[in-house]
């Protein structure tokens, strides 16, 4: 959602694929040698193309090419390599810019890269950081009913993710680190976005508060054009109130911390063990190969889709 109101802004471009790779492939790149070379560019642009985010953008229409590609990086170290390969991808879905690629501030909205800011800021010096939290039981209902994940394992993966940013915030500091509640947007969508705007150095456009494609294809807010202003504290009605006491109690003391407030304060806190999680990710892994069978048509595509096209370190 918030992509799509940033992408209203002709001097914003952020991609509608998520990345995803970026963590692995800082470790993996060295091994591909100096990439000024075209021929060791090549086998990275190879490796690259059997990621998760080249299928997406390949069933968009979006294919990037790897000589185009090797031609618009500003420099052929890792950085400047994505940064050629951005530019190609913003060529192709946009089709007629409204701004030169010089002019526009642009981004990747990939949701687990919270856990690896430090990394991403080394990268990028000049790189400014948004950070939407949003309340962890509404997080929880919303991937089980998109993806069938386990409510425990989100509620986890928010604690430690939404720590591990605001942790990297702090150090960071208020000129490259920008914290905003969901449920802030929603209350309050104009405000809200001249305040982010700001904070990214460009000029509020004419369009704000409208999505320049439709963000969501699964979920409540799915195929919606505008913002969904009761798209919260729907874990009231979608949650039993032992679930409900059961995440607070994973999540507790960063929900106060961001702002929310606990129905039961009173909970000891737990924390969602190594195994457990594992369990979760493997009976949630056979959930999305259903969910992606009906996407792809079969089940052996399904599996392929999820084994072969991994990003995540």
């Amino acid at each position: 959602m918030l992509r799509e109101l940033l992408n209203a802004s002709p001097d914003l471009w952020i991609s509608d694929v998520e990345t995803g790779f970026i963590p692995r492939l800082t470790c993996e790149f060295a091994a591909y040698g100096a990439l000024d070379a075209y021929e060791n560019f090549a086998r990275l642009a190879a490796a690259l193309a059997r990621t998760r985010a080249f299928w997406h953008w390949q069933r968009k229409g979006v294919v990037p090419e790897p000589r185009r590609w090797w031609a618009l990086c500003p420099r052929h170290d890792w950085p400047g390599v994505l940064e050629g390969l951005y530019r190609t991808v913003w060529e192709q879905e946009i089709g007629e810019p409204r701004r030169p690629w010089e002019d526009v501030v642009w981004g990747d909205k990939t949701p687990h890269y919270v856990a690896h800011v430090p990394l991403l800021a080394d990268l990028f010096p000049r790189a400014r950081f948004v950070h939407i939290v949003r309340d962890p039981r509404d997080c929880a209902s919303s991937a089980e009913k998109a993806w069938g994940n386990s409510p425990l394992r989100t509620a986890q993966e928010w604690t430690d993710q939404v720590t591990a940013g605001r942790a990297a915030g702090a150090m960071l500091g208020p000129a490259r680190y920008h914290e905003l509640r969901y449920e802030d947007l929603l209350a309050d969508v104009q405000g809200t976005l001249r305040g982010l705007f700001d904070f990214l150095g460009v000029a509020v456009p004419a369009e704000s508060g409208r999505f320049l494609r439709v963000p969501e294809n699964v979920g409540a807010a799915r195929g919606e054009r505008q913002v969904v202003v009761a798209n919260r504290e729907k874990w009231r009605r979608d949650m039993s109130p032992a679930l409900r006491r059961r995440v607070e109690a994973v999540c507790g003391a960063t929900m106060v911390a961001v702002g929310y407030a606990r129905e039961y304060p009173g909970t000891a806190p737990r924390r969602v063990g190594a195994l457990a999680m594992r369990l979760y990710r493997l009976r949630d892994a056979g959930r999305q190969v259903a969910v992606r069978r009906r996407e792809l048509g079969s089940w052996w595509r399904s599996v392929r889709f999820l084994f072969t096209r991994r990003e995540r370190v």
